[in-house]
């Protein structure tokens, strides 16, 4: 008998107090690592997002610089009709290009609703934009997440002619930069891009050439 009580004794067991405890931190541990996991593949999505959109913001770049390099005529922003004290800055740009042998109105629109920017072509020359009821335009390049306070910086180049003593100063769009900042709505921190693009001197050399014409004319003399 006695020897019974004493190994009824010497037997262990888990107590409701301990199993209790042990259940707070398995709860504990299983909360951490459903956070953290959580947290990896939130990061994950940002940094997806985040490539995807400076990709396709390098495309934009791409589109935006082969149409700058065959612009010939600029309507927004207006080309200054003096010296400007300072380079012009828009957050759109609408100018007409010589794409493929053919004219083409291009529209650079940065909405700062949709934080989209659109890179357009219209064959019609008639209306700027991305609508898709318009005929003849065509989407070149599309990005998403652009922080509001991305912009153009225009630099302003003249050219001086002077045809039988009659000088007159004709002013251009020399050189684009653009700073476009990728902003993921999710994260909140900005990558800002900063690319300068192809100076659209085909616009200069035709003012040259336009004022080569006139000097050449019959009758005509002067210097460009």
């Amino acid at each position: 008998m006695r020897r019974f009580l004493s190994k009824r004794r010497d037997e262990s067991g888990v107590s409701l107090v301990e199993m209790l405890i042990a259940l707070v931190i398995f709860s504990l541990v299983i909360t951490v690592v459903d956070a953290s996991i959580t947290v990896v593949q939130e990061r994950q999505v940002q940094v997806t997002n985040g490539t995807e959109a400076l990709d396709n913001l390098q495309v934009a770049q791409e589109a935006i610089t082969k149409d700058i390099h065959a612009a010939n005529t600029w309507t927004t922003p207006a080309v200054p009709t003096s010296a400007p004290s300072q380079p012009a800055t828009a957050q759109s740009l609408v100018f007409t290009a010589l794409l493929n042998n053919v004219s083409n109105l291009v529209t650079i629109t940065l909405n700062t609703t949709t934080h989209q920017l659109t890179v357009c072509s219209n064959l019609t020359l008639t209306t700027s934009g991305c609508g898709s009821a318009v005929p003849g335009v065509r989407l070149q390049a599309q990005v998403s997440n652009i922080d509001s306070s991305s912009l153009f910086t225009l630099t302003t180049s003249e050219v001086s002619q002077t045809i039988n003593s009659t000088t007159t100063n004709t002013f251009f769009y020399t050189s684009v930069a653009s700073n476009l900042i990728v902003d993921s709505p999710s994260v909140g921190a900005a990558h800002v891009s900063k690319t300068t693009l192809s100076s659209p001197t085909i616009v200069v050399y035709n003012g040259v050439f336009s004022c080569q014409t006139a000097s050449n004319a019959e009758g005509a003399n002067g210097t460009c």
